[in-house]
C-alpha cells in the first residue's frame, strides 16, 4: 500500500486511492506524524498502535503490504528458478534433519504419540511456503508452456497436497514422519533436477522491471489487458485482446505483474483501485511491469484467445488455507 525507501526514499505518501477501505481512517494519523518510507520499512506493532492502528487485523494488513514490497525490492535481482529451487531443497532437507534429530533424542515418543509438536508443524508450513514461491514461477509464462517444467510443477503441487493430507491423518507421529520423509526426499530430487538444468538459461535468469507506455486509448475499447489479483495484492496479467493497445505495443506478456501505474506503486492494492488508476488518464498510461525470463522461442505477446496464464487448479487453492494462516482468499479477476 505504501512505497518503501527505495521507491519513495524521503516522503511517505499514503495513496488514498489504493488503500484498503478499512485503512482509510488512519491516513490522517500517518500524515500528521509525517511517517516516511524508511520509518514505514521498520515499523512495529507498538508503533502502529501509537499511530491509532489498534486493531490487530489492520496492523497485519499494513505489515503484510510492507513485507510484499520488501520481497519485491530485495528479491528482484536475486530471485530465479535456481535460487528458489535451492531454498525449497534446503527446507525439505531441514525437515528431514528435524525428524531424524527427534528420533535420536532419548525422549522420543513418536511410536506412542499421535500429536504432532508445534515446531514440527511450523517446519511443514515453512516447506510449503518455499514450494509456493517456486510454484509462483513455474505456473507462469514461459515455464507454464514448457512441458518439462509443467510436469515438475504438477509433481510439486501433488506432493504439497499430499503433505497437507498427511499432517491431518489420525496415526502415530512415527508413521506421519515416515510419510513426510518420503515427500521431502521426492521434493529434494525434483529440486536437484531443476538445479541441474544449467544449460537452460531460463533457470538462472532473474525477473526484471520494464516500463511500458500505452497511448491512443479508445474509451470504448480500453487497454485490452486481462488481470488476476491474488489474495495478497499481486496483479498478474493473464492475456491481451488482439489488436488492443496492450497487444500492439508487443511488450506485455501473460505472467507479467503490474508494479506501478503512472509511477504509483500498486502492489497490495485492491483490484478495483488498480482499475481506477489504469482508467484515470484517457490519453494513456505508463506501466511498470515485473517480467519473468522470456523464452526466445516463444516471445510473442500472449493473446487471450491462444495463450493465457492460468492459476493453479482449484485443489491447490485449498493449500492457501494453510499458507494464509487458515484463511481462504480467492483470486479476483478483472479486465480493461
Amino acid at each position: 500500500h505504501w512505497i518503501m525507501i527505495s521507491w519513495f526514499p524521503k516522503d511517505f505518501t499514503p495513496l488514498e486511492s489504493g488503500l484498503d477501505d478499512c485503512l482509510q481512517q488512519y491516513i490522517k494519523n500517518f500524515e500528521r506524524e509525517k511517517i516516511n518510507g524508511e520509518q514505514l520499512l521498520h515499523i512495529t506493532h507498538q508503533e502502529l498502535e501509537e499511530l491509532g492502528v489498534t486493531r490487530i487485523g489492520h496492523q497485519e494488513l499494513i505489515l503484510e503490504a510492507v513485507d510484499l514490497l520488501c520481497a519485491l525490492n530485495y528479491g528482484l535481482e536475486t530471485e530465479n528458478l535456481r535460487t528458489l529451487s535451492h531454498k525449497l531443497n534446503a527446507s525439505a532437507k531441514n525437515l528431514q534433519n528435524f525428524i531424524t534429530g527427534r528420533r535420536r533424542s532419548g525422549h522420543y515418543d513418536g511410536r506412542a504419540s499421535r500429536r504432532l509438536p508445534n515446531d514440527f508443524l511450523t517446519s511443514v508450513v515453512d516447506l510449503i511456503g518455499a514450494a509456493k514461491n517456486l510454484l509462483a514461477w513455474l505456473d507462469r509464462s514461459p515455464f507454464v508452456s514448457v512441458t518439462e517444467y509443467s510436469l515438475l510443477k504438477n509433481n510439486i503441487v501433488q506432493l504439497c497436497l499430499e503433505l497437507t493430507t498427511i499432517v491431518q491423518q489420525d496415526c502415530t507421529v512415527y508413521e506421519t514422519e515416515n510419510k513426510i520423509l518420503h515427500v521431502c526426499k521426492t521434493l529434494s530430487g525434483i529440486c536437484d533436477h531443476i538445479i541441474s538444468l544449467s544449460s537452460d538459461s531460463l533457470v538462472s535468469q532473474s525477473a526484471h522491471l520494464e516500463v511500458v507506455h500505452l497511448t491512443s486509448i479508445m474509451p470504448s475499447e480500453g487497454l485490452g489487458m486481462y488481470i488476476k489479483s491474488t489474495y495478497d495484492g499481486l496483479h498478474v496479467i493473464t492475456g491481451t485482446t488482439e489488436n488492443s493497445p496492450a497487444d500492439q505495443c508487443k511488450k506485455i506478456h501473460a505472467g507479467d505483474e503490474v508494479i506501478q501505474v503512472n509511477h504509483q506503486t500498486v502492489v497490495g492494492w485492491q483490484l478495483k483501485n488498480l482499475v481506477n488508476a489504469l482508467r484515470e488518464d484517457p490519453n494513456g498510461v505508463i506501466l511498470t511491469l515485473k517480467k519473468r525470463p522470456q523464452n526466445t522461442l516463444v516471445s510473442a505477446p500472449a493473446l487471450l484467445k491462444n495463450v493465457r496464464w492460468k492459476p493453479l487448479a482449484l485443489q491447490v487453492r485449498r493449500l492457501l488455507q494453510l499458507w494464509c494462516h487458515g484463511k481462504f482468499f480467492p483470486l479476483i479477476k478483472g479486465n480493461l
